[in-house]
């Protein structure tokens, strides 16, 4: 599994690099700001047990968690490396809220759904690719992107920390609202993307892969 985001890397940005060696967008510095969504992801699940006399384990009750559907916020600065390519680096924040659902309780006790809020940073390097062949529009510069970065959980009130990694992979459109010809600015726009996160190693309740889908949506300025 170690390998996947270099095939993937492989795969998806080998087109762009074939592609005619024309700047995609004017400006070799790119700044972003704006906000994101994550869609709602399993967080694994788990029986509480205990040992009886004999040596035997029983069930107690079980539990689920998931963390809702969230939106926040996504800071980026990239350096344009070659006419197609572009290496971004980004910092976001979320305040999802993980949900826990207890049930079967062997003392019969009605199943439970307890909530807390986790503030939640990634930080994160990304390859951009833009498809300079292809245009949305008279101003639209499609693009794919593969990154992968490091991801801090805090639980309320801090009783619980947690980090893993996480691998994202997806794509979008930049659409220049604004070109300022040979100023500092050299254009301005609308970022608009969809990405695949793939997690591993922040949850509590089990060491696995989850996948949750994000998107995001930022004002760009390029110099």
């Amino acid at each position: 599994m170690r390998g996947w985001p270099i095939g993937i890397l492989c795969g998806l940005l080998f087109p762009a690099m074939l592609e005619a060696q024309t700047v995609a967008l004017p400006g070799r510095f790119e700044v972003a700001a704006g906000g994101l969504w994550a869609a709602s992801v399993s967080a694994g699940s788990a029986d509480a047990t205990e040992t009886a006399p004999n040596g035997t384990r029983f069930r107690l009750f079980s539990s689920e968690s998931s963390t809702a559907s969230t939106f926040g916020l996504e800071g980026r600065l990239g350096v344009r490396l070659t006419p197609v390519l572009q290496l971004d680096g980004s910092v976001s924040y979320g305040a999802p809220e993980l949900r826990t659902r207890i049930t079967s309780d062997v003392e019969g006790i009605p199943d439970v759904t307890v909530a807390e809020t986790v503030n939640q940073w990634t930080i994160e390097a990304a390859l951009v690719a833009h498809l300079v062949r292809w245009r949305v529009g008279s101003r639209g510069v499609p693009f794919l992107t593969l990154g992968a970065g490091y991801l801090r959980r805090i639980h309320e009130g801090q009783t619980l920390v947690e980090t893993g990694r996480i691998y994202q992979v997806g794509g979008g459109v930049k659409y220049q609202l604004k070109r300022a010809g040979d100023g500092r600015l050299k254009s301005a726009g609308l970022r608009l993307g969809a990405r695949a996160a793939v997690r591993t190693g922040e949850g509590r309740l089990e060491n696995r892969l989850r996948i949750a889908p994000l998107v995001d949506v930022s004002l760009f300025l390029r110099y």
